[in-house]
Formats: C-alpha cells, structure tokens, sequence
C-alpha cells in the first residue's frame, strides 16, 4: 500500500479531506474482509468511522446559523441600554 505524498503548498483542508478519502478507503477494504480476516479491532474500526464523522463535520462547516429568529443586538443598541440602565442606577 502507497501512502499520498505529502504537497505542502496545498491548503489545510484539502490535506484533510485526502485523509478522510484515505480513511474511508481503509474503512471500505475492511468492511469486505470476513470478520476473522479483518486486519482492524473492532474498536479501531469504530474509532476510524467517528474520526471520519469528526473531519468532515469540520471540513464542511457552515458558520451561517440555522435559525431564523430575531437580528442580533447592534453597538448601538447595546451601548444605548447600557447608558439607560446606568442613569437608572445613579438617579
């Protein structure tokens, strides 16, 4: 088995999607094998899906939020509450 090359000009990510590819790879060729053949314990087997599971959570990302609900507070209105309260607390 032939390892990938490491490209250091490549972004960070696409390294890491090379290696969930890799890791899938390795996930598929196991799953085939018969349960007394597997080279993997089951344990290193379900560690290899949660990692896979883990990096393309974080590969594919999105910072956008998922509710539709109320805008979040401006400066503005936040230092205008603040002034409020405080000339509320010094009356």
């Amino acid at each position: 088995m032939t390892y990938p090359e490491v490209n250091w000009k490549k972004n960070e990510y696409h390294q890491l999607q090379e290696v969930v590819n890799l890791l899938k790879a390795i996930q598929e060729r196991e799953s085939k094998r018969h349960q007394m053949d597997e080279h993997l314990t089951p344990n290193t087997a379900d560690v290899v899906l949660e990692v896979i599971g883990m990096l393309e959570d974080e590969i594919d990302y999105d910072p956008s939020p998922h509710e539709v609900g109320e805008p979040p507070i401006t400066l503005s209105e936040m230092h205008s509450a603040a002034w409020r309260e405080h000339q509320v607390m010094h009356k």
